[in-house]
C-alpha cells in the first residue's frame, strides 16, 4: 500500500524544474519572461553636417534622466561664453542643493567650489546637487535656470523636448522632463560645434574632488572601450530606462548616437557600439566646395588667337555626408564665358550628385577682371596682314 502511495506521489508531483513554467493559481498557465527592450529610439547624426544617417524611432518622446544635465552645461557655457561667469568663480551651496537625493557629491550647506569643479561633478558623477547649486547660482532659483533651458531648446529646434528640472532627477508622478532622440542629437550637436570645451569634461573617467577625497566616475562605460568615443552623457531611473547620447571621433569624422529607453545597460552600449561602427565604416563627411576659395579655372578666349586663365571662386561651402563607394558627379553650367567679365560676377553654378539626386550647389563668382579686347590701329592692321 505504500509503495502504491509513493508511486501515486511520483505522478502527482511535477519535477522542479516543469513546476517553475506553471503560476501557483493552479491552472497551469505558463508564464512568459518579460521582453528585453533593446532601446525605444535612436539617433545617428553627423555633427557638423547635421546629417541624419540613420535613425528609429527618432521623435518618440522619453524621458532624458540625467541627461537633462546636458541643457543645463549649454546654459552654463553660453553664461561663460558671453561673460556673465567665469570657470574659476566660486559657487556656494545653498540648502536645497545640499538636500538633493541621487547621485551626488555630497555638498554641505555653506560648502563652496569652483564653477568648474562643479561642471565636472554634473558630467562624470551626475551631481544632482551641483546642478542645483550651479543654476541657482547662475539664475537665482532652479525654476529661473529652467525657463533659460526651455528657452534654449525652442532657440535649437528640440520641439518636443520640455524641462521641469536642471538635474533630470524624476520629479513626481506626470511631472518630468520630455524629449525625443533627434532632439537630444540636436543638442549634442549644438555641444560639439558651438562649445567643444565639453569634450574636456566627458572624456574624463575618474577625478578626484573635495582635495581628491571622493572619486569621481564616469557612467559613461563606452570611455576608453570603443575607440574614439569621448562623451557624451547618461541617463537612468526605472521609468526612463538606461540612456546615453554618446559621440566618438575617428581621423576627421565624428558622429553623435542619441539612443533612450534601453531595459538594460549592457543592450544600450552594445547597440550604440554597433550604430557607431555602422556610422564609421560606412559613410564619410567630405568637403566640395569652399566658400572664398578656387573651385576650378577655365580659359576664356579674348580676341581671335588669346586665351585668359580665369579663376572660379565658390559663393558657398558644401560639405555632405555619403556612404563609402557612392560616386559623386559635378555638373557646372556656365552662365557666361566671354569677356568683358568683371570681378566676382556670376559666371557659372555648379551642382553635385549621387546618382540623380542633387546633394548641393553652388554659383561661381570670376576671381579676377577679363576686359574685352580694344580695337588700336595696331590691331586692325595686324588683322589685315
Amino acid at each position: 500500500m505504500l509503495g502504491v502511495l509513493f508511486l501515486a506521489g511520483m505522478i502527482l508531483s511535477p519535477h522542479p524544474a516543469v513546476a517553475k513554467r506553471y503560476h501557483h493559481s493552479g491552472k497551469h498557465k505558463k508564464t512568459k519572461a518579460k521582453p528585453l527592450i533593446p532601446y525605444k529610439g535612436y539617433v545617428v547624426m553627423e555633427p557638423f553636417t547635421g546629417t541624419i544617417i540613420k535613425a528609429d524611432h527618432p521623435d518618440v518622446k522619453v524621458e532624458p534622466a540625467s541627461v537633462t544635465k546636458l541643457m543645463l552645461v549649454a546654459v552654463t557655457f553660453d553664461f561663460i561664453k558671453q561673460g556673465k561667469a567665469k570657470l574659476s568663480e566660486i559657487v556656494t551651496t545653498s540648502r536645497k542643493a545640499a538636500k538633493m537625493g541621487g547621485s551626488q557629491v555630497y555638498l554641505k550647506e555653506g560648502e563652496q567650489f569652483s564653477l568648474n569643479d562643479l561642471l565636472y561633478a554634473i558630467i562624470i558623477q551626475s551631481a544632482n546637487d551641483a546642478c542645483v547649486a550651479v543654476a541657482e547660482h547662475l539664475a537665482g532659483t532652479t525654476d529661473a535656470f529652467v525657463d533659460l533651458m526651455n528657452r534654449k531648446a525652442k532657440e535649437l529646434g528640440m520641439r518636443n523636448t520640455h524641462f521641469v528640472s536642471v538635474s533630470g532627477l524624476y520629479v513626481k508622478p506626470n511631472v518630468h522632463d520630455i524629449t525625443t532622440p533627434r532632439d537630444m542629437a540636436l543638442l549634442a550637436r549644438y555641444l560639439l560645434l558651438k562649445h567643444p570645451e565639453i569634450l574636456r569634461y566627458t572624456s574624463v573617467k575618474v577625478r578626484g574632488f573635495r582635495n581628491n577625497t571622493f572619486i569621481m566616475r564616469s557612467h559613461n562605460h563606452l570611455l576608453g572601450r570603443f575607440r574614439g568615443m569621448d562623451g557624451l552623457k547618461t541617463g537612468y531611473y526605472h521609468r526612463a530606462g538606461y540612456n546615453l547620447v554618446a559621440t566618438a571621433k575617428r581621423g576627421d569624422q565624428r558622429y553623435i548616437v542619441s539612443l533612450f529607453g534601453a531595459s538594460k545597460a549592457k543592450l544600450r552600449d552594445k547597440k550604440i557600439m554597433e550604430l557607431m561602427e555602422y556610422a564609421f565604416r560606412n559613410f564619410r563627411r567630405i568637403r566640395l566646395a569652399e566658400a572664398g576659395k578656387p573651385f576650378e579655372s577655365i580659359e576664356v578666349k579674348v580676341g581671335s588667337e588669346k586665351t585668359v586663365k580665369l579663376p572660379l571662386m565658390a559663393t558657398k561651402t558644401i560639405d555632405v555626408v555619403v556612404e563609402i563607394g557612392k560616386k559623386i558627379k559635378k555638373k557646372v553650367k556656365y552662365l557666361k564665358a566671354s569677356p568683358p567679365i568683371k570681378l566676382h560676377e556670376q559666371v557659372a553654378e555648379a551642382t553635385f550628385y549621387v546618382g540623380n539626386k542633387a546633394i548641393g550647389s553652388t554659383f561661381l563668382l570670376a576671381g579676377k577682371e577679363v576686359k574685352k579686347p580694344g580695337w588700336s590701329i595696331f590691331n586692325i592692321f595686324k588683322r589685315k596682314g
